[in-house]
């Protein structure tokens, strides 16, 4: 153990452990604060959308063609508070994202501070698109790929809780995978990202995307599934390309 004079500037190196503590404690006031502005504005947007739960619910049965039936006498209401959750969720990423960005990216890259506003504006038109493909394409297809098992002797009946988790969950789900392109350019800004890891995993990437549509499709169905795990594979490779044009290009020598 060494012995310092009073008022000796302590050595250069690793802070201090008492500030490294008190940055510790920084981070989470901040993240405390952040994670509060979210719920609170997850708790607004859900009575909002309840109130407006009858008519969102009337678009998404529009892919039906046929009317939900209820299972339960609470379903109904359950039906309606479930289809909130999910458009509070989304209504509320853009302020999840721009404080996640605040308060996680621009400190540890401050070059990137002034570029918030559009990146929360660039993440919202990508979840908008994947959200837009599931809704137009691949929600109709998988409908009516279940539906079209009807004979005149067996009819379907469609419970109004699990059709709203089907479609919420694709819809969120596309929605989230469409940031991938987004998210891939920044590593490769940073550098943790290179085209390498893309043309060295794509074997990889084909089983991920497979085991990950399997989760997230709620039907166990192989044709939901291969709905869902072809436009995460075209991402994957969106994404490759997104950082061969963004990497930083290697130093001569």
């Amino acid at each position: 153990m060494v012995n310092r004079c009073p008022g000796t500037p302590p050595e250069k190196g690793n802070p201090p452990l008492e500030n490294r503590f008190l940055t510790v404690i920084g981070e989470v006031e901040k993240a405390r604060k952040g994670l509060a502005a979210c719920a609170a504005a997850f708790l607004l947007l859900a009575v909002v959308c309840f109130l407006f739960s009858e008519r969102a619910l009337l678009v998404l049965v529009r892919l039906l063609g046929k009317r939900l039936v209820s299972y339960s006498p609470e379903e109904g209401f359950i039906a309606l508070a479930s289809l909130s959750l999910y458009g509070a969720f989304v209504l509320t990423l853009p302020l999840a994202g721009y404080l996640l960005w605040r308060g996680v990216v621009a400190p540890r890259v401050p070059e990137w501070r002034k570029w918030g506003g559009a990146v929360v504006a660039v993440a919202t038109a990508l979840f908008l698109c994947g959200a837009l493909l599931g809704y137009f394409v691949l929600l109709p297809a998988g409908i009516g790929f279940l539906v079209g098992f009807e004979t005149q002797d067996v009819q379907a009946l469609i419970s109004a809780k699990k059709f709203i988790s089907f479609c919420g969950t694709m819809l969120i789900a596309l929605g989230l995978s469409f940031e991938a392109p987004l998210a891939s350019f920044f590593l490769a800004r940073l550098g943790l990202l290179k085209p390498s890891f893309f043309r060295n995993r794509w074997r990889h990437a084909l089983l991920a995307c497979t085991v990950l549509s399997a989760i997230l499709t709620p039907t166990p169905d192989v044709y939901n599934l291969t709905l869902m795990a072809l436009p995460l594979l075209g991402l994957y490779f969106v994404s490759f390309l997104v950082v061969v044009v963004a990497a930083p290009a290697p130093a001569d020598g």
